[in-house]
């Protein structure tokens, strides 16, 4: 993918400061079963929803949107979804193949990302087409829209060093839930002291986290749910290196992000999840996401034995080969 092809002007970012209002005009060509699509502002998730009939595979979509706004054009029953972006310009959209006839700079950009995203076989393929696109796009949109993408998975000191690289898409909306994101991240980046909380058991009784993080062993402090999927698909993981390096004094402290008390304890017994459970049933408006900054589950803190924090958010093969190299096997 070359770079001029990603290459638009920063006078592209200056329209959205200004608040110019621009129509759009999008031709779309969808599969012959489609009967509808449905058009999202992508930055305004409260914005009115357009549904379009779709006839003989073609649609056109139109209105008036702030300039520069990503829009997203969806096929439900397909499974599809292409993205645009509402600058004034008249273009012929393919949503199946994400080809696009006509259209600004901008906007091939875009498309040609599409491609290359639908193209990707895994998830570290994913990442790499969004790390690639990322590097080459700080000086527009597409490189607001990339960070929107995956920002999650970015290390603490990657995404701080994003932040503040003065990228020109730094002001555009998409990239305020990441600049909140960031804060919470540096409530407990690596160095940081972990902070005392009190919550209760699966008993009721009482807690607090300084009962069993800074007491001598490295601790997991696990923020999680019962009716997080990810966190769910994750707990094995969590639940094998407990298992293997207990022994050895290692603990986990889960803090649950539940609501229902019946849940959490159901889970808990039920996956055999042996450790440490605390939680005030309060939901996101729990203490430990308020303290900690957490505005995504699974996340976790590694805490030395002092109970400082020397790692966040391992998951995976990540856990495992921390653990390994602090306990050498």
């Amino acid at each position: 993918m070359k770079k001029s092809i990603f290459t638009a002007v920063l006078l592209l970012i200056s329209a959205i400061t200004a608040n110019a209002q621009v129509t759009y005009k999008v031709n779309i060509t969808a599969k012959p079963e489609t009967k509808k699509v449905i058009v999202l502002d992508l930055i305004d998730r409260n914005a009115l929803r357009d549904t379009v009939a779709v006839n003989d595979s073609k649609a056109t979509i139109n209105g008036t949107k702030t300039a520069q706004t990503i829009m997203v054009i969806i096929d439900p029953d397909n499974q599809l979804q292409s993205f645009f972006v509402a600058d004034g310009s008249e273009m012929n959209l393919n949503i199946v193949t994400d080809e696009l006839d006509g259209g600004s700079k901008v906007n091939q950009s875009m498309c040609a990302l599409s491609r290359k995203m639908a193209e990707a076989k895994t998830q570290e393929e994913f990442i790499g087409i969004m790390r690639e696109t990322l590097a080459t796009n700080r000086d527009n949109i597409v490189g607001a829209f990339v960070l929107s993408q995956f920002y999650s998975v970015m290390g603490y000191d990657e995404l701080k060093k994003e932040l503040s690289s003065g990228a020109a898409y730094l002001d555009y909306p998409l990239v305020e839930p990441v600049k909140q994101y960031l804060k919470g991240l540096e409530k407990r980046a690596p160095g940081n002291m972990f902070v005392d909380i009190e919550e209760a058991d699966t008993l009721g009784v009482n807690h607090k986290l300084s009962e069993y993080v800074g007491k001598g062993n490295y601790v997991l402090v696990d923020f999680w749910a019962s009716w997080c999927g990810p966190c769910m698909a994750e707990m094995p993981n969590v639940k094998a290196n407990y298992d293997k390096y207990k022994s050895k004094g290692f603990n986990v402290v889960g803090l649950s992000f539940d609501r229902s008390a019946d849940n959490w304890k159901k889970t808990i017994r039920e996956k055999e999840l042996n450790w440490v459970h605390l939680s005030d049933l309060k939901y996101w408006n729990t203490i430990a996401s308020e303290t900690y900054g957490i505005r995504a589950i699974p996340a976790s803190i590694l805490c030395d034995p002092d109970g400082k924090i020397i790692a966040i958010d391992l998951r995976g093969e990540s856990l495992g080969n921390k653990l390994k190299e602090i306990y050498g096997f």
